[in-house]
């Protein structure tokens, strides 16, 4: 018999598989808190696929579930059937969603799936009589001018993880916390309308906001052709079913969660406008341990280099391209650049072999280097700067990492880069940015990273968070790394 945890972690494609910023925070978390038993459930992408651990789980883990979202089909077995009037029901629910009204959810869910593997199954609903009739009359009530055998497959597609999510079973806990909206967030929110327990969310980066830039971009989704005549322009039909699917999850979680959190005030405020209960939520920001970092010793340049690195993970909402392109400007200025991205590369090998692509491109392959995962320890010390180029971010350990290493720092204005550089209030702001060019009169005259710490008490440990108010430079713009390298005498 499985043993029952405190804490219910649900996860959605990130611990312990993949590295990165939120995996680091969960990992702490678990580690800072062993008087407290976790049961991790795993969200993938495809079921069936071997997954490997970047982590070494704590020993107060006790359990560890996988849930594949896709891939294979449904087991041709029957669930509980359901009434007329509960089918009416599923069909009025969605006329809700249309309206932006997520209210009905917990009572349809104690009419149609009560309980996990309750009521028709996975294969009832892709395969049914009944079912088909709900989708047919979804599709000629809104979407009779576009093809319904596309309709159909981007039905089946977006509803199978619902499908599967209804019918998993997730640990029992005292509490579920997820830690994104999504289909992570439809887990949490139904074992909070099944059990009655708490439910909490941990929202670093704005989910539905970065999945609308993904599917903005995506090749994969179809997009209608317009008549000749149409002046109509958008993204289309089924990119924008896609979006408003991620934004009435968030929704929906937002709804049910007991406690809402994230990291700096303009994602609460995002949160605010997609339907979250101000009251319900509250700011906790990120934080690194200082001490480390601080003691670096940078590694001497070799002669006029320049050394400029990118920390993270090397993949499309990082935009490393716009790195690489920024630093082919910088190199014309600067013939002793060199770059380094310091990340994991396989999240998503695609990305990196083009980043790899475009870097022979632009000529600049023998000036960078990829290391793939490594200690960032060893690559802040042997810096001289460091970039950020992120479409999408919440607050970016790499910028407090940065700036308690004493390096300075350049980031695109998203999330919370523009208050940890500039300030977060009127006294923040008053000091000045967070560092100014006379600062960097020579290489081996880093500043001492700002002494102010901040205690974050969700994981009952003291993590100073470094504010970055005098230890990083703010730039707009990634192409003014020749101001930052003429700065420090490069």
């Amino acid at each position: 018999m499985r043993e029952k945890a405190d804490v219910c972690l649900i996860l959605e494609g990130t611990y312990p598989y993949v590295t990165g910023g939120v995996s680091a925070w969960i990992h702490q978390l678990l580690r800072a808190l062993p008087e407290i038993s976790f049961a991790l459930f795993h969200i993938g992408s495809t079921a069936g696929t071997t997954l490997t651990a970047q982590y070494q789980l704590p020993s107060n883990v006790v359990s560890l579930t996988n849930l594949g979202l896709h891939g294979g089909d449904e087991p041709d077995v029957h669930g509980q059937a359901l009434q007329p009037d509960d089918w009416e029901a599923v069909r009025t629910f969605h006329d809700q969603l249309q309206e932006e009204r997520t209210a009905g959810f917990a009572g349809l869910m104690e009419r149609i799936a009560p309980a996990p593997g309750g009521g028709p199954s996975g294969h009832d609903y892709l395969y049914g009589k009944p079912s088909w009739d709900v989708v047919r009359q979804i599709y000629e009530a809104r979407a009779s001018d576009v093809s319904f055998v596309d309709y159909y497959w981007t039905w089946r597609f977006t509803h199978l993880p619902m499908f599967r999510l209804m019918h998993a079973t997730l640990p029992e806990a005292a509490v579920y916390h997820t830690v994104s909206t999504g289909w992570a967030g439809l887990a949490a929110t139904l074992a909070r309308v099944r059990t009655g327990r708490p439910m909490l969310l941990t929202e670093h980066g704005i989910y539905a906001r970065e999945r609308r830039s993904e599917i903005d971009q995506a090749e994969w989704i179809y997009v209608q052709r317009q008549g000749p005549m149409s002046l109509s322009a958008g993204p289309g039909f089924f990119k924008d079913l896609w979006t408003r699917l991620f934004v009435r999850l968030s929704q929906l979680t937002y709804e049910h969660a007991d406690l809402i959190v994230t990291i700096f005030e303009g994602n609460r405020q995002a949160q605010i406008r997609d339907g979250a209960d101000p009251a319900k939520t509250l700011v906790i920001p990120n934080g690194v341990d200082i001490e480390p970092l601080a003691a670096l010793v940078p590694v001497p340049a070799a002669g006029s280099e320049f050394r400029v690195g990118f920390v993270g993970r090397i993949v499309p909402i990082k935009d490393v391209k716009t790195f690489l392109r920024a630093f082919k400007i910088l190199v014309e200025h600067l013939p002793g650049a060199r770059a380094v991205l310091a990340g994991p590369t396989d999240e998503d090998p695609d990305y990196v072999a083009e980043c790899r692509t475009l870097a022979a491109t632009l000529g600049i392959q023998d000036r960078l280097e990829i290391t793939g995962a490594v200690d960032v320890r060893e690559i802040y010390a042997r810096l001289d700067a460091v970039a950020l180029t992120s479409v999408s971010e919440g607050l970016p350990l790499v910028v407090l990492e940065a700036g308690a290493a004493g390096l300075p720092m350049v980031a695109t204005d998203v999330g919370a880069c523009r208050e940890l550089l500039q300030g977060r209030d009127r006294a923040d702001r008053a000091r000045g940015r967070a560092a100014s060019s006379r600062a960097w009169p020579t290489r081996a005259r880093r500043p001492r990273p700002c002494s102010r710490s901040r205690a974050i008490p969700a994981s009952g440990t003291r993590w100073a968070a470094s504010l970055a108010s005098g230890s990083a430079l703010t730039i707009r713009s990634v192409t003014s790394w020749r101001a930052i390298a003429t700065s420090i005498g490069a």
